[in-house]
């Protein structure tokens, strides 16, 4: 998958702005598409970050849905990502709402509590359940009940370099917390005034997601999440919160890492040796690296004691609008899209996440289908992340999620730049993301 996947949480800190902004929704025109009662066929808009080479890749399928369907004609209405939301809030505050919506489900709390997303009919919540794996079905839950068809899913693994790794001795990558900072140690080069060369291990730096969901990652090896099942109590105070943000912090604490090495450019560069990243980095990283591409492995993160497997996966999801006028054709066009299959066994989302980003749909058809199946067989580092799904816990969305994604990333990163300790930012985070559940 393209880099633009990682900037797409750039834009979720607006979410905040969600409820004030759609307060007025309940005013205006309620209709959607340009035919207000017009005799003729039903007009669908859909909204989309898919802008741009995306757009292209997905139109040919929404022109097949066209073709053979002239009395539901499907619109595209594509915006750069960090306008998604933002668009999303302006429609339906002057009530010309969207019908068919891509959504991460972060932002699902929200979304539902102001009542913008229609709950789906009940063949879709049944072919939800029956046809996708645990992590992508709760992805696309909130509040336990399913909003939409699963997308873009992405779990969280270890990316290692093996040339780097061989370099020093090892032909494995590490599977205990201890073998991953003994490792990283080992690894990390500096010149002679101490500034480091080559880093061992080092965390992505830049935005909430892309600081919180390693974090949480490895939180979930060591048996812990973040928030409830049930989006009322932070559990960041438990032992196993407290043993990641002391575990995270030591290799900035020890001079193993450095905040101003810049995993994000070190790691194409092959000057660090490991990070944890969601599985669509593997698609940037082969951009990127062109041949040296072939000294990238991956590998299920390390857990204290090298028993436990854990990751964290957050989830995209197709949706309509509440006040949209036409949602029993919204969701028979992404039932089609979504269900049927219409090429080599793929349906239209599978051949387009592969087309569009060299990424899989989870869907166990599509996972059954030969391009797939092909691509699995010769693609070890994605196999390790498709594996990685039946196993990841759900990225939480509470209401106030993205406010909560904030607070955790401030946190995290003040131990690694030694504004305060460990301690101190588990009992900061644990207070303030206690006090927006309970709002």
């Amino acid at each position: 998958m393209s880099k633009k996947m990682a900037v797409r949480a750039v834009s979720l800190a607006v979410t905040s702005a969600l409820a004030v902004s759609l307060a007025a929704c309940g005013s205006g025109k309620e209709s959607s598409g340009s035919d207000d009662g017009k005799k003729g066929p039903v007009t669908l808009t859909l909204l989309s970050h898919y802008a741009g080479a995306q757009e292209e890749k997905l139109k040919p399928y929404v022109d097949m849905w066209n073709k053979d369907h002239p009395d539901i004609q499907v619109k595209l209405e594509p915006v750069d990502f960090g306008e998604l939301l933002k668009t999303i809030q302006a429609k339906q505050t002057a009530g010309q709402v969207a019908d068919i919506m891509h959504v991460y489900s972060l932002w699902g709390g929200q979304l539902t509590k102001n009542k913008v997303l229609a709950e789906p009919p009940a063949d879709v919540i049944d072919d939800v359940k029956k046809n996708y794996p645990d992590a992508s079905v709760k992805g696309a839950s909130i509040g336990g009940k399913i909003y939409g068809f699963p997308t873009e899913v992405n779990a969280y693994a270890l990316f290692y370099n093996k040339k780097l790794l061989k370099e020093a001795g090892f032909d494995n990558p590490p599977k205990t917390w201890d073998e991953m900072y003994n490792m990283a140690k080992a690894l990390t080069k500096k010149d002679g005034s101490g500034k480091i060369t080559q880093q061992g291990f080092g965390f992505v730096r830049g935005y909430a997601s892309i600081v919180d969901q390693p974090f949480m990652s490895l939180m979930a090896t060591a048996g812990g999440q973040l928030i409830s099942d049930d989006l009322t109590k932070a559990q960041l105070d438990s032992d196993a919160g407290k043993k990641t943000m002391d575990y995270a912090a030591k290799f900035y604490k020890d001079g193993i890492a450095d905040v101003s090495f810049s995993v994000s450019k070190t790691f194409p560069a092959e000057q660090t040796a490991m990070t944890i990243q969601a599985g669509w980095y593997a698609g940037s990283l082969a951009g990127t690296m062109k041949e040296a591409y072939q000294n990238i492995g991956a590998a299920p993160l390390p857990s204290p004691d090298g028993s436990k497997k854990g990751s964290i996966a957050y989830t995209w999801m197709w949706g309509v609008n509440n006040k949209s006028k036409y949602q029993k054709e919204a969701w028979e066009f992404l039932k089609w899209f979504n269900t049927v299959s219409v090429k080599d066994g793929l349906t239209p989302e599978g051949g387009f996440l592969l087309d569009a980003f060299n990424s899989l749909s989870t869907r166990k058809s599509d996972l059954d289908a030969k391009p797939i199946k092909d691509k699995l067989a010769g693609d070890a580092v994605l196999k390790t992340f498709v594996d990685a799904l039946n196993y990841a816990l759900p990225e939480p969305n509470p209401a106030a999620g993205t406010e909560i994604q904030d607070i955790l990333f401030k946190q995290i990163e003040s131990t690694w730049t030694g504004q305060t300790t460990p301690e101190a930012a588990v009992q900061a985070a644990q207070k303030d993301i206690q006090s927006k559940l309970a709002n």
